[in-house]
């Protein structure tokens, strides 16, 4: 008797690098700056409630706070539509569902979790001079593993090396993490969730 071996959910990231990335980094440490002096400024956006990420970071619609995250918004949705139309997704629109900044002090880290039903984008603002590590994680709670075999190729949790500038976006429900920041430099990335809008009636 043969048995075959079908891969099933086989999952995908997608990345690249932000045009003009220099000027939206200015324009994102800025704000990392006014929210880290809310004595000068008055202005503090940080959510009261603790989540899965455990570091600090703006409000969950930071987009409709900051105008310069509201243009980013627009922007890599651009890029994203461009990309979606060239690949022939079935994605007739998106639009933004939440956007923040995270950034990761010593010690600092996210722990695993998901973003729901979405598409997910990560910018990686200013992360090569710490040591924190991003993962993507699977959700697979039994893996057959031969016995006898030195080096298996099923690994639960997946690294993604990323340099000042890469944007990765992804399904939402993808759990993923930050390791800890063990360096004295500051992390620092945002996060965009886009809903998947079907405006007109499908048949």
């Amino acid at each position: 008797m043969q048995i075959n071996k079908i891969p099933v959910f086989t999952s995908e990231v997608f990345t690249f690098q932000l045009p003009n990335f220099d000027v939206w980094k200015k324009q994102i440490k800025q704000i990392v700056l006014v929210e880290n002096n809310k004595q000068i400024h008055g202005q503090d956006t940080s959510p009261k409630n603790k989540c899965n990420v455990m570091a600090k970071r703006t409000a969950w619609n930071s987009h409709l706070r900051y105008n310069s995250l509201n243009l980013l918004c627009d922007e890599i949705k651009n890029y994203l539509c461009k990309f979606i139309e060239h690949e022939g997704y079935d994605i007739p629109s998106l639009e933004v569902e939440n956007c923040w900044i995270n950034w990761y002090n010593k010690d600092n880290y996210s722990q695993p979790h998901n973003h729901g039903s979405c598409l997910s984008v990560v910018i990686f603002v200013d992360v090569e001079n710490t040591d924190a590590k991003f993962f993507f994680h699977a959700n697979n709670n039994f893996v057959l593993v031969k016995k006898n075999e030195a080096e298996s190729n099923y690994n639960n949790v997946k690294q993604v090396t990323a340099k000042d500038g890469t944007v990765i976006f992804f399904d939402g429900s993808l759990q993923h993490s930050v390791s800890a920041n063990k360096s004295t430099n500051t992390r620092i990335t945002v996060a965009i969730n886009y809903d998947v809008d079907y405006k007109e009636e499908r048949t």
